[in-house]
């Protein structure tokens, strides 16, 4: 075994001759775009949310903070060597035969996620990791203790998963590990394929526990909905990319949700909502039922501190940022920009249906999505425009 976890952890690309140590003063911020580009990280502070398919996935002495690793679908090696996540949630991902090594975690949850055979060693506060429903099969937790009771009971797959508490030394480049304590087998429990809904659009529903359980709801539009009585949400629903108009989301409890990259206007928000991401998202006209509670959400890169205020609500274990206007000149380029593509492209409209106004997210996501002969096209019509207008 000892040689086994060596030479696994060396051609994962772990070198054990030089010890990293995060520091988190000298960390390079990297920019978004890099985040679909690249697929090795080092010395870097990650505050983007990360999604999509990859052959590979590498970050080293890397700070994860207050964002979501969301259907991240990793082909081939995966490895966080030396890593801090801060505040994180991971979910839906495949991170099959991964291995984190030497990484400290802090106030995150991993949820319906793939871990199937990887390895956590030496890493701290695992212990404290809210792990739901997730395939962890398989997995190795060697040199930290997890609670099995506590795993199986928010339906976690644990066939074969193996705890040792000593911890894994590292000398000279030589693994030395302590003998292996095998846990009993634990009875496989069946996952639930949840369903995935795109482009659709709810107007005037009632919206209930059935019709929301175990749900993605992707660029959809929700006008003039409201939700029924006793409402609770947890990680098996998601919302990504959705719009909310004149809603009245009035739930009990959301717990381990994401409306990530959404739009809320004019609606009203009620209920106890913990560990809940709102990442991306934009709010506009928004208001609160009393007593309504956020705890350890996620607001980054979003308009929140506009209108979430401890004097209306309870916020605890939230950082809220005021985003930069320094990008004013930009978004005037990008919705002049917007007006070109929505006056050629009958799918853009009809995506954008139900939004007030259109951001540089909408535009660059249409970008990336364009295949090189309709991007020539694109950079045609835009170059013609420009040439017309210094005419003028």
């Amino acid at each position: 075994m000892n040689s086994k976890i060596k030479t696994y952890l060396i051609s994962k690309g772990i070198d054990f001759s030089v010890p990293f140590l995060v520091d988190e003063n000298h960390l390079e911020k990297i920019d978004e775009k890099f985040i679909y580009q690249n697929t090795y990280f080092e010395n870097k502070l990650i505050k983007y949310t990360m999604l999509g398919k990859k052959k590979e996935l590498f970050l080293r002495n890397c700070k994860i903070e207050a964002t979501s690793l969301s259907s991240l679908d990793i082909k081939e090696r995966i490895v966080f060597h030396n890593c801090i996540f801060d505040n994180v949630k991971i979910s839906k991902c495949n991170f099959k035969n991964a291995v984190f090594y030497n990484c400290r975690f802090n106030n995150s949850v991993i949820v319906n996620s793939i871990l199937e055979n990887s390895y956590f060693i030496n890493c701290k506060g695992i212990e404290t990791v809210d792990f739901m429903e997730n395939n962890m099969q398989g997995v190795s937790v060697i040199g930290s203790k997890v609670n099995l009771n506590e795993l199986e009971e928010k339906q976690n797959r644990l066939e074969d998963i193996l705890i040792q508490e000593e911890m894994l030394e590292v000398q000279h480049g030589n693994v030395a590990v302590l003998e292996e304590k095998k846990e009993a087998d634990q009875e496989m429990k069946e996952e639930n394929k949840r369903q995935i809904i795109k482009n659709e659009i709810y107007s005037c529903q009632e919206l209930s526990q059935d019709f929301l359980n175990n749900k993605l709801f992707y660029k959809c539009h929700f006008v003039d909905c409201s939700v029924s009585d006793n409402v609770k949400l947890n990680a098996t629903t998601d919302f990504k990319e959705c719009t909310f108009l004149n809603d009245a989301l009035h739930f009990d409890d959301v717990d381990k949700t994401s409306f990530d990259d959404c739009i809320f206007e004019k609606v009203s928000l009620k209920g106890n909502f913990i560990h809940v991401s709102f990442a991306g998202s934009k709010f506009s006209n928004l208001s609160f039922i009393r007593d309504s509670t956020f705890v350890a959400c996620l607001f980054d890169h979003t308009n929140a501190i506009e209108y979430f205020d401890n004097n209306l609500i309870k916020l605890s274990n939230i950082e809220l940022v005021k985003k930069s206007n320094d990008n004013t000149e930009i978004l005037k380029k990008v919705n002049e920009l917007y007006e070109i593509l929505k006056s050629k492209d009958k799918v853009l409209q009809q995506e954008l249906i139900a939004k007030t106004k259109v951001d540089e997210e909408d535009v660059l996501d249409y970008i990336l999505h364009l295949d090189d002969m309709e991007y020539l096209k694109l950079i045609a019509k835009t170059s013609n425009r420009v040439v017309e207008e210094k005419m003028v």
